[in-house]
């Protein structure tokens, strides 16, 4: 289907005479961001982490002059990115884990977390190149750290809490990170990362 013009866009329905109204305007300005936002998560799941201006517009059907508007505000869009992606990942993180017992369970956790970061992994790269650049995005980004380590908390038996280091332990190796370092860094398939992931959760399980 061909993109739908800006003009079609634009055109509330208006009295004849009359300008167009100010809430026409904010409708059109909202739609043309979400396609602008939508238009940069499809292009950064295809592999472009930083997509040019021109990309976006033909991505997203809106002119050039739209997409440099609204990249003046580059933090903001970034942070609706991040927002797009949680809503993609949401319902993976809400499915219910099936009633199994510990130590077992955390081999379902580390299977939902592995979906999840096989998921946002273009993004997650795209999103870090302008991290450090944000305080928006890095606070984020910490909000998003600080959520997956009270799932961990919600789901480890208050005594085995108790085992020293265990639940920092788990939090870094159930990290986006620690899954971007065997998949980017070390080249590991999916599975060759999965059984590292488990293999080093087992040895740290039986130590505590």
């Amino acid at each position: 289907m061909d993109p739908v013009p800006d003009q079609a866009l634009a055109a509330p329905v208006a009295t004849p005479g009359r300008a167009p109204s100010r809430d026409g305007r904010r409708v059109r300005a909202e739609t043309n961001r979400s396609r602008i936002v939508r238009a940069v998560v499809d292009l950064v799941g295809r592999g472009e982490l930083s997509p040019t201006a021109e990309r976006v517009a033909a991505e997203a059907g809106v002119s050039l002059r739209t997409v440099f508007r609204h990249f003046e505000d580059m933090e903001n869009l970034y942070l609706e990115i991040s927002a797009a992606l949680f809503d993609r990942a949401q319902p993976v993180i809400d499915r219910p884990f099936p009633s199994l017992g510990w130590p077992e369970l955390l081999d379902e956790i580390i299977d939902r977390r592995i979906e999840v970061f096989e998921m946002i992994a273009p993004y997650k790269r795209a999103l870090d190149i302008f991290r450090h650049r944000s305080a928006a995005l890095g606070d984020a980004h910490r909000r998003v750290a600080a959520l997956s380590r009270a799932v961990l908390v919600q789901r480890i038996p208050p005594a085995a809490l108790d085992t020293p280091h265990l639940l920092d332990l788990l939090d870094l190796l159930l990290s986006p990170e620690a899954w971007q370092r065997l998949r980017e860094s070390q080249q590991c398939s999916v599975e060759e990362a999965r059984a590292l992931v488990k293999a080093a959760v087992a040895a740290i399980v039986r130590a505590g």
